[in-house]
Formats: structure tokens, C-alpha cells, sequence
């Protein structure tokens, strides 16, 4: 009887099944480091894991560092590797196994992952790994922290935010108190008038400025209206509608308006009057800033009344009067301008130069001889009219207007440059008059100068002749041996004029 072959000298053998199911990402290559067999799951992640395809043109290596051949493998045998996928960057980590008498590499190993949305990515799922597979448990044990960590950040992010917030607030709140304060001193310092009333319009509290402006100080308005103060007989009850009816509606305005002092003197009021509301936005008060304004209306009414008067000056002048801004155009053109040459104000003003109504042969004319005159080069254009009087030099000359209808006059047009208060050009202006009657005057007085001259040397000639014939007759007599009968004309004073 043959003695039982003890257990521990069995050898285990896996078939291919099991082998496929306990290690189903690993792979076998030949001598030359080409596939000859892998796992199933292995083969569906990596579809280019094909037999007789080169392990280096599949994987590279990451770890340990190098280029994918048998002496990179022999040499790091007693190291883990790490192999990427070069298409789907899959890493496994696992070891290289020689099997000599097959002259074989065996590659047993797992996918190595950093996160569990890797596996749904490549399509795995947990079954797809061996039971023993430490890296499922792995990933289980690393989501939950992870999920735990997420967690504790938002928990963490949350207590920030609302540090943050408190700390906002906080400061909020410092910079309203020190606003608030800040309010309070300028209320009390300035020279508006500050005025507060209840939501009925009553007289809460008024600053400083209030009392200098109208005399009243803060115990004497105290719960009136400050209309009842300070309206008086000039006030424009339009004006004072309009407020009512803004204040009624819960609403803001600026008015300007007529108001009296204590001591009675009237004075323009500018007033800014704003709603302050609640938190539930009720309205709980009425603030007013006012200022007195009575100086500049007194400049705006003489202002008006300045203009009225230049207004009148020009619409009743009887010269064309134009003024030009720096450029050129045109941005007054007075009625007696219109009259004379035929166009409107509108038709001109902000559109048109005065080379409108003017002949081009003159103005190219007269830009060459103020180019000779001052020296430099004056084009022709709107510059031939200010070239002198931009200088400070008189600027008086006469021109030929062109109507609107084409109908040409002579003008004499005297050319004033304008300047801003620096001194800066702003413009020209430019009053011409018409020179038809004194030409034609001038015309008529020449031809009577003519005409007398004219018949002065007909009646000269006349005389010229008289003589000649009193010079005959006394010449007829004397050869007749008579006395002349011309004695005041004798042949040595020929020039002799008749008695």
C-alpha cells in the first residue's frame, strides 16, 4: 500500500475561469512584451488590448520611471508598477511575474483610483472587481470621507460666511453711528437751513442754519408747519400746491419759492424735501434742506432783464448783425441780417458759415493781401475775416453780399473778434451795413461833378470864342484906320475876359 502523498506537497492550479475571476485585470505577455491573454474586465475598459499588440504602444509607464521593455521589468521586480492607460488613462498598479519554463511575463494587479466617479466613468462596477479586491472597500471607505469631509467644509464655509456677516454688520452698524454723528454735526454747522417734521408735516427740529436764515428759533416752530411761518404775500400758491400735493402722496421735491423772515424781509427759498421711512417703509418723517437763493434770482432777473434789452438791441438794430462761434458757423443772425440778405436765422444759425453770402473771388482776393500784409500764410476761408481782428487790429472793409436770390450789394462790414473771460477766442461778430443808397448817392454826386465840369468847359470855350471875335473885328477896324470898338481886348492880353 502506498503511503498517502502528504497535503502540503499538493500543487494548486486555478483554471482559466477561476484565474479570470480572481485576477480579471491581468494580463500575460511573451518574451517580446506582446499580449497573449488578459481579463475579461481589462479587455471591455481597454478594447486596444489585443493579442500580439506591444505592452509599450498600450501603457506607458508611471512608476517606477522608464521606458516599458523586459530589462525596465527585471530590474524594478522588487517594486510595485504603475501603468496608464494611454487612451483611457486607466493606472493599474499591480506586479510582473516571470514564468521561465513559458518563457512568460504574468501582470497581476487592480485599477488604482483617487475617487469613486473614476468607476462610473470607465463604465465599472463593483462586481466587475475580484472578491478579494481591497480597492472596492477602498473607494467605499474613501467616499464616506469624503462625503463626511464635504460636509464639514460646507459646515465650516457656513460658520464663515456668517462671521463674515456678523463682521459686516458690525461694521455696518459703525459706520451708520459714525454717519449718523457726522449727519448730526453738519446738520448743525451748516449754512442750509435743516429742517425735520412728523409725517404730518409738523415741525420736529431745525438746525442752526434754519434760525440765522429766518430768525426763528427752534422752541417757536416746534410742532407748526413751517408754511404758516414763512409764506407770505409774494409766495406762488402754484408752488405751494405742488408741495401739499407731493407731500400727501408720501413723495420727494424741489421747489423754489418766495418766503419772509421773522422780522419780515422776503427772500428765495431753494428747498430739497425728502420722505423718511421705516423699516415697514412707513413714512415717520419729512426732512427738508433749504438755502436762500434770493442773490442768484436777483442776478437771474437782471440777467433777464440784460437780455431783454440786447434782445431789443438787436432786433431793432438796422444793421445785419452775425456772430460766429470759433469755428465759423453762424450762431446769431438778427432780423435786420434776414431782411438784408433774404435768409431766415434758421436756415443760418448752427449751420452755415458767412462764406454763404459772400463771393468767393473776393474772399480768395483778400486772404492774398492780408498773406502780403501781416507776413504769413492766411487761407482762405473764415480766417480771411478774423485774421486781423484776431490780432487786436481794426478789421473795417467793404464786401459785396449775394442775396438768397442771388442778387448781389455792396456792404461795409467792420469784424470784432470775441473772448472768454481767460482770454480764450470763443467766436467773432460781425456788423455789416448796406451801402446801395451812399453808392448810389455817391454815383449821382460824381455825375453832377461831371456834367458841371463838362459844362464849365463849354461855357469856357464859349468865352475862348467871344474873344477871338472881338479881337477880329477891333483887327477889321484898325485896318480901316478906325479906333477899336474893343479897347478891353488887345492882341498882347489875349487872355483878357469879356466885361
Amino acid at each position: 500500500m502506498n503511503p498517502a502523498t502528504p497535503q502540503a506537497s499538493r500543487k494548486i492550479g486555478l483554471p482559466p475561469e477561476q484565474f479570470a475571476a480572481a485576477f480579471p485585470f491581468h494580463f500575460a505577455l511573451d518574451g517580446d512584451l506582446k499580449f497573449i491573454q488578459a481579463g475579461d474586465t481589462l479587455k471591455r475598459i481597454c478594447a486596444d488590448v489585443q493579442t500580439g499588440v506591444a505592452l509599450e504602444k498600450i501603457f506607458h509607464a508611471m512608476r517606477p520611471r522608464g521606458e516599458v521593455s523586459r530589462q525596465w521589468i527585471e530590474n524594478n521586480r522588487a517594486h510595485f508598477f504603475l501603468l496608464e492607460h494611454r487612451k483611457t488613462n486607466l493606472l493599474l498598479r499591480g506586479e510582473f511575474m516571470q514564468l521561465p519554463e513559458q518563457n512568460l511575463w504574468l501582470f497581476l494587479g487592480s485599477p488604482w483610483f483617487t475617487d469613486s466617479s473614476e468607476i462610473s466613468a470607465l463604465g465599472l462596477r463593483f462586481e466587475d472587481f475580484a472578491i478579494h479586491d481591497p480597492v472596492a472597500d477602498m473607494l467605499q471607505v474613501f467616499q464616506a470621507n469624503k462625503i463626511a469631509l464635504e460636509d464639514a467644509k460646507k459646515l465650516a464655509d457656513k460658520l464663515t460666511a456668517q462671521r463674515a456677516e456678523l463682521r459686516l454688520a458690525n461694521e455696518r452698524l459703525r459706520q451708520q453711528e459714525a454717519e449718523t454723528n457726522k449727519l448730526a454735526l453738519i446738520a448743525a454747522r451748516t449754512d442750509n437751513a435743516v429742517v425735520l417734521t412728523d409725517s404730518s408735516g409738523k415741525v420736529v427740529w431745525v438746525n442752526a442754519g434754519f434760525t440765522r436764515l429766518t430768525g426763528y428759533t427752534m422752541e417757536e416752530v416746534i410742532g407748526k408747519t413751517p408754511g404758516s411761518l414763512l409764506q407770505g404775500p409774494e409766495t406762488d400758491h402754484a408752488t405751494v400746491q405742488y408741495m401739499h400735493n407731493q407731500l400727501s402722496k408720501g413723495e420727494g421735491f424741489k421747489a423754489e419759492i418766495v418766503n419772509y423772515t421773522k422780522a419780515g424781509r422776503k427772500y428765495w427759498l431753494a428747498s430739497e424735501v425728502q420722505p423718511i421711512r421705516d423699516e415697514a417703509g412707513q413714512i415717520v418723517n419729512f426732512m427738508a434742506i433749504q438755502s436762500d437763493i434770493t442773490a442768484r434770482k436777483n442776478s437771474e432777473n437782471l440777467l433777464l432783464e440784460t437780455s431783454a434789452l440786447q434782445r431789443a438791441m438787436l432786433e431793432g438794430a438796422g444793421y445785419a448783425i452775425i456772430a460766429c462761434d470759433k469755428q465759423g458757423i453762424i450762431q446769431l443772425f438778427n432780423p435786420a441780417a434776414e431782411r438784408m440778405l433774404g435768409y431766415t436765422a434758421a436756415e443760418m444759425v448752427g449751420k452755415l458759415t458767412p462764406a454763404a453770402f459772400h463771393v468767393p473771388e473776393e474772399i480768395a482776393a483778400r486772404a492774398k493781401e492780408l498773406t502780403a500784409e501781416l507776413g504769413r500764410e492766411v487761407p482762405v476761408g473764415f480766417a480771411t475775416f478774423t485774421a486781423k481782428a484776431e490780432l487786436g487790429q481794426p478789421d473795417q472793409r467793404e464786401w459785396t453780399y449775394v442775396r438768397k436770390d442771388g442778387s448781389r450789394f455792396p456792404v461795409l462790414l467792420s469784424v470784432t473778434t470775441l473772448f472768454a473771460e481767460r482770454g480764450h477766442l470763443i467766436g467773432s461778430l460781425g456788423v455789416a451795413s448796406d451801402l446801395t443808397e451812399r453808392k448810389r448817392d455817391e454815383e449821382k454826386l460824381r455825375n453832377t461833378v461831371s456834367e458841371l465840369e463838362r459844362f464849365n468847359r463849354v461855357m469856357l470855350n464859349r468865352e475862348a470864342r467871344v474873344l477871338e471875335l472881338k479881337r477880329q473885328i477891333n483887327q477889321l477896324l484898325a485896318a480901316a484906320g478906325r479906333p477899336p470898338d474893343f479897347s478891353s481886348v488887345t492882341e498882347t492880353n489875349p487872355s483878357t475876359k469879356l466885361e
